[in-house]
């Protein structure tokens, strides 16, 4: 491996490119790689003892079974269902998930199989999704004995929106993809899967944080609770990445900081470039930080979906502002583009759950991952650049409507 003074992930890649067949031929290239585990020597040099550990279970490894996590790819654009079963496939000790929504069976079909053959199996959801009507796929999950609870964000519109899956201690997985037909074969989406200790580590203590401060489904439904009810989540408290100056966390978890006003930062920093796309918009501290950038000479691309764009004033803000901005669906009229990504000065890229919103940043349980590895920046980058060029500008200001969205 390359030596560096400079302390930064250095994640090291083999990048594939995969062809798509009917129903898919119109979504962009998937690229896959297998390490996400390398450190760059100089980021060894940096200081990891806030990585507490969290003990991983020994059930379900009596036969001395070690997990193979091989063929799980680490950035993808599609096949994402299939991507989070086969981790589950593949587990032999514990499993533990966020999940905002589930309408599809296939990854509960495979927890209960993993809870079967001795794998822990534990499973945060959103409460919304739980209370009053839940789908029945998670009662399903809930009679064959997998241990679920509610977890609900703070005032009337916080909610669980994470997407992450742990696996063994070794894997996790985050992005934008809830487990539901609509987000496996009418959305954008994407995820990462991340092998490298200072990303499953922090996961895995969000996870806990989460986990003790959830509810147990035998408690019933919840009271909304107020804002700042949880505290503040784990931090990646030495940063161990930098965007020209600026600390760059491994990852960021809401509620509690401060993200919507940490990614400003980095838009603050950024010299050359920003491509960012988003579901939805109403962060005005983003906003502004995109002008910003703008107005100095970065060039900047934002994407939005278009339904949620055509509400929102911040997205309209923007675009009178001169930054150039384009809105497009989903893969059909169906679909929305869900995806929620960020690339800085094409050195740096962001990706989870996060919406650019203040709901998000306060209210909701949220999550970005940061990774500076160039062939998944690339990749990012890539396929950006290909929703880019298929999306439409507005033609005024007047396609904009008035009501926005918290």
């Amino acid at each position: 491996m390359r030596k560096t003074g400079v302390k930064i992930i250095s994640l090291v890649l083999l990048a594939a490119q995969f062809s798509f067949a009917g129903d898919l031929r119109e979504i962009p290239p998937v690229f896959s790689g297998q390490a996400f585990g390398g450190f760059d020597s100089g980021a060894a040099e940096a200081d990891f003892s806030f990585l507490d550990q969290v003990p991983v279970p020994d059930a379900g490894d009596k036969d001395g079974r070690k997990a193979d996590f091989s063929g799980i790819p680490d950035y993808s654009f599609a096949y994402l269902n299939d991507i989070v079963v086969n981790a589950v496939n593949a587990s032999v000790k514990s499993f533990d998930g966020v999940i905002y929504s589930i309408t599809m069976k296939n990854i509960p079909d495979a927890l209960i199989a993993a809870k079967n053959r001795g794998v822990r199996v534990r499973l945060l959801i959103d409460h919304n999704h739980l209370y009053p009507k839940m789908d029945g796929n998670i009662k399903r999950m809930i009679e064959a004995g997998i241990n679920i609870r509610a977890s609900k964000g703070t005032s009337a519109w916080g909610v669980n929106h994470n997407k992450i899956t742990i696996h063994d201690g070794e894997l996790v997985t985050v992005g934008s993809y809830n487990w539901t037909a609509g987000a496996t074969f009418s959305n954008h989406e994407n995820m990462i899967a991340a092998r490298h200790p200072i990303y499953v580590d922090g996961y895995r203590k969000y996870f806990e944080w989460m986990w003790t401060q959830a509810r147990e489904l035998s408690a019933g439904p919840s009271q909304t609770l107020p804002e700042g009810y949880y505290g503040a989540p784990p931090q990646d408290a030495s940063p161990v990445m930098n965007l020209n100056g600026t600390p760059a966390p491994a990852y960021l978890f809401s509620p509690g900081s401060d993200t919507e006003n940490r990614i400003a930062s980095l838009m603050d920093a950024a010299r050359n470039s920003i491509e960012a796309v988003t579901f939805t918009f109403s962060s005005r501290p983003i906003a502004e930080a995109l002008v910003r950038a703008h107005q100095r000479g970065v060039k900047v691309k934002f994407l939005e979906d278009i339904k949620m764009s055509k509400d929102s004033k911040m997205a309209r803000q923007i675009y009178t502002a001169g930054v150039p901005f384009r809105w497009m669906g989903g893969r059909n009229e169906r679909g929305a583009m869900h995806n929620k990504f960020m690339i800085f000065d094409g050195k740096i890229l962001g990706t989870g759950s996060f919406n650019f919103t203040g709901n998000a940043s306060v209210n909701s349980f949220e999550n970005v991952i940061f990774i500076n590895d160039k062939t998944a920046v690339e990749a990012y980058r890539s396929t950006f650049n290909y929703f880019y060029s298929q999306a439409a500008a507005p033609s005024s200001e007047a396609d904009f409507e008035e009501e926005d969205r918290f």
